[in-house]
């Protein structure tokens, strides 16, 4: 009698096969090897949702700018290729920053002093003015989805430019817009900037290439100039990518960032800490050359009001190290004596900086003075 066999698990219930190697099998196995691409394209199509399959691409991009998920693209290679055209990022620029656009276009923000004082050492003085850029209630728009906007890899200076010349062109004609609070504060012929832009402006003159090539080219001669935060373009709680702010750029990102900062962008102390400022500093004018210093940049980035405050400081500041503060301003002077011994042009900002440094140590010591005091008497 013979036994039962019994299958074992993992074993071939038959024979082996042998694979033909005539040659009419080795060209159908060339050929299949040959159609892959066609055959993974044809499954991809089939794994297409139905989402992206019946959606058009008009209805996609109202839910991707209004659901302002920056993420949506990132679902599917299908989606990131619709949703990747320029028309639509420049769409989704507007979005995002025309609420602040509409609330503050033409306006300079210097001038504004009509909004109360809500600090609490001047709450009894309700009539003092102050300046109304530190009202972030005085804003529309939504800062983080600026930020977000702002530190994608897709920016660049041309869709910032496109974007406001089609709303401006949209929400702006007849609005009023100017560059008389731009120019070089030295008038001398020899360092004023001539050029055919109207920069007296008035109603419907805002062209947004033009007029941001003058700011860029007026900002770029020599000379004591204004303070850059003249425009609100941007939330004031928006985030500065850190890149921007660190260095070293190329020519597109300080066109950004001069962008930026003409728009009263700010370096945000709760996420951005003097560490980022140290690097961005010393990219900047520390660890340049005495003769290859950059007036501009030093202008837009270091001589702001967040980065070494002329105000008091407070809890909200950042205080940075004395001892690095020390280092980076020694380097600072010394770069000033040898521009000097060597004969180089005078440039401003420098002696600016140097200045503002020293003043923003005197308040920084101060500061922490007064806080080990009270410290002290809590114990």
């Amino acid at each position: 009698m013979k036994l039962t066999s019994i299958r074992a698990r993992g074993r071939r219930s038959g024979p082996s096969l042998i694979v033909s190697t005539t040659p009419a099998t080795v060209l159908r196995h060339i050929s299949n090897q040959e159609n892959a691409p066609q055959r993974a394209k044809r499954l991809a199509s089939k794994r297409k949702s139905l989402l992206e399959r019946q959606i058009p691409l008009e209805i996609m991009e109202q839910i991707f700018v209004l659901s302002e998920n920056l993420n949506l693209p990132h679902c599917s290679p299908l989606l990131g290729r619709l949703l990747s055209g320029r028309s639509t990022l420049v769409r989704l620029f507007i979005a995002a920053f025309q609420p602040t656009w509409d609330c503050c276009f033409g306006v300079n923000r210097q001038e504004i002093k009509t909004v109360h004082n809500k600090r609490a050492d001047m709450q009894a003085d309700t009539t003092t003015p102050w300046c109304f850029d530190f009202v972030s209630e005085s804003y529309f728009g939504d800062p983080k989805f600026q930020s977000g906007i702002l530190a994608c890899q897709w920016l660049s200076m041309d869709i910032i430019l496109e974007a406001q010349r089609v709303w401006a062109g949209r929400f702006a004609c007849d609005r009023w817009f100017s560059h008389t609070h731009v120019s070089l504060e030295d008038e001398d012929a020899k360092h004023c900037y001539h050029s055919t832009h109207n920069r007296s402006g008035g109603f419907g003159h805002f062209e947004s290439t033009g007029c941001f090539e003058y700011d860029w080219v007026q900002y770029g001669t020599n000379g004591v100039k204004p303070s850059l935060n003249f425009y609100v373009d941007v939330h004031p709680h928006a985030t500065i990518p850190d890149e921007l702010v660190m260095g070293p750029w190329t020519t597109q990102q300080q066109m950004i960032l001069f962008w930026l900062r003409r728009g009263s962008a700010r370096i945000q102390p709760n996420s951005q800490t003097w560490e980022i400022l140290l690097k961005g500093i010393q990219n900047a004018v520390t660890d340049r050359s005495p003769n290859h210093q950059d007036g501009r940049l030093i202008q837009m980035l270091l001589l702001q009001e967040d980065f070494f405050p002329t105000q008091i400081l407070d809890k909200d500041h950042y205080i940075w190290p004395l001892e690095v503060l020390d280092k980076e301003k020694t380097k600072v002077k010394r770069i000033i004596e040898e521009r000097q011994r060597s004969g180089v042009a005078y440039l401003p900002e420098l002696d600016e900086l140097n200045k503002r440094m020293v003043h923003y140590r005197r308040r920084a010591l101060d500061f922490l003075t007064w806080q080990q005091m009270v410290s002290i008497g809590n114990t």
